[in-house]
């Protein structure tokens, strides 16, 4: 039922921050800036589609990274680390201040960069949710060569172990980042069923405050 909510939540605040960076932009872009995107805004919408995904990664993995490495981070991430057991709906257990940050990367990119219709966006935000499944899915998978580019379930399973190694395998779609800045932890070398979750249950008084992100 929290899953659910949270899910809720996280589509609610997709809502909040595409009106407030559409309003901020509408604000602060001046009209050269826009013109000058116009070359990228023409190309094929499979390749402006096909480049949103580094790019809002990369911006999200350095996010995602100073929620690991800071106090005022963390409690806006806690919540989505309390689940103590990863299925495909754990990962929109996200706080309202986490799911706030995540899509402004997720609205600005497609929606002004590449100039998105909403056909695309459609398209491009179910694929979106398609890798939200997968990399929470409890399974294991066979990339090949492929996983040094792209994430795998195991690999970001990691990054849920209860064990003191938070901060790894950061990234959302792509393992490159972690791979080019040290946060990649191999699924290999965990130990066999080691727990997800922080360590300790949530206290049910706590758990308004986690899903606010405070």
């Amino acid at each position: 039922k929290l899953n659910l909510l949270s899910f809720a939540l996280a589509v609610l605040m997709a809502y909040l921050a595409r009106d407030a960076v559409d309003a901020a932009m509408n604000w602060a872009s001046p009209g050269i800036v826009l013109t000058a995107l116009n070359d990228l805004r023409s190309l094929p919408s499979w390749v402006r589609i096909a480049l949103c995904y580094p790019i809002i990664d990369f911006i999200i993995y350095w996010i995602h990274r100073v929620q690991h490495r800071t106090e005022w981070g963390w409690r806006t991430h806690i919540w989505h680390h309390s689940s103590q057991h990863l299925y495909w709906l754990a990962g929109f257990r996200t706080s309202f201040l986490h799911s706030f940050v995540y899509n402004i990367p997720q609205t600005v990119v497609p929606m002004y960069l590449f100039h998105l219709t909403p056909a695309e966006a459609g398209i491009a935000w179910s694929i979106g949710l398609f890798l939200q499944f997968w990399m929470h899915s409890n399974v294991n998978v066979n990339l090949d060569w492929m996983k040094y580019v792209f994430i795998r379930p195991q690999d970001h399973r990691v990054h849920h172990a209860a064990m003191n190694i938070r901060g790894a395998n950061l990234g959302t779609v792509f393992s490159l980042w972690d791979r080019m800045f040290g946060t990649y932890v191999d699924p290999e070398k965990m130990p066999a069923d080691y727990a997800v979750g922080i360590g300790e249950p949530v206290p049910e008084r706590a758990v308004p405050r986690m899903l606010v992100g405070v």
